[in-house]
C-alpha cells in the first residue's frame, strides 16, 4: 500500500506562487491603467478561494492551514488600512473569509 505524503510539492509550489501574486496585488500601488473588469469584492473572494484550495491541497495540516489563511486575510486588510494608496475594508475582509469558508467547509463537511 502506498502511503500518502504529508506535503505535495506541486501544490505547495502552486500555493506559494499564488500567495506571491496575491500579495503583490494586495500591497502594490494600484495603477489606473489596469482593470480586470470584476468587482473588488469578487476578486477578494476568488483570490482567497484559490489560496485556500491550493493550501488545502498542499498539505494534510487542516487546523494549521486554516489558522494561517485566516491570519493572512486579516493581516493583509490591516496592512492595507495603513497604506496611503490602499484602503483596509471590513467588507473586503468579509469576502476574504467567505472565500476561505467555502473551501474549508467543503473540505470539512463534504469529504
Amino acid at each position: 500500500m502506498i502511503e500518502k505524503k504529508e506535503i505535495s510539492f506541486l501544490w505547495t509550489f502552486t500555493f506559494l506562487l499564488m500567495l506571491l501574486i496575491s500579495s503583490y496585488g494586495l500591497f502594490s500601488k494600484p495603477s489606473g491603467d489596469f482593470s480586470i473588469g470584476l468587482s473588488d469584492k469578487i476578486l477578494h473572494f476568488l483570490m482567497f478561494l484559490l489560496l485556500s484550495h491550493f493550501l488545502i491541497k498542499s498539505n494534510n495540516y487542516f487546523k494549521i492551514s486554516f489558522i494561517f489563511i485566516i491570519l493572512y486575510a486579516s493581516i493583509s486588510e490591516l496592512i492595507q488600512f495603513f497604506l496611503i494608496y490602499r484602503d483596509g475594508d471590513l467588507v473586503d475582509l468579509f469576502f476574504n473569509y467567505l472565500g476561505i469558508g467555502v473551501i474549508f467547509i467543503k473540505k470539512f463537511f463534504l469529504t
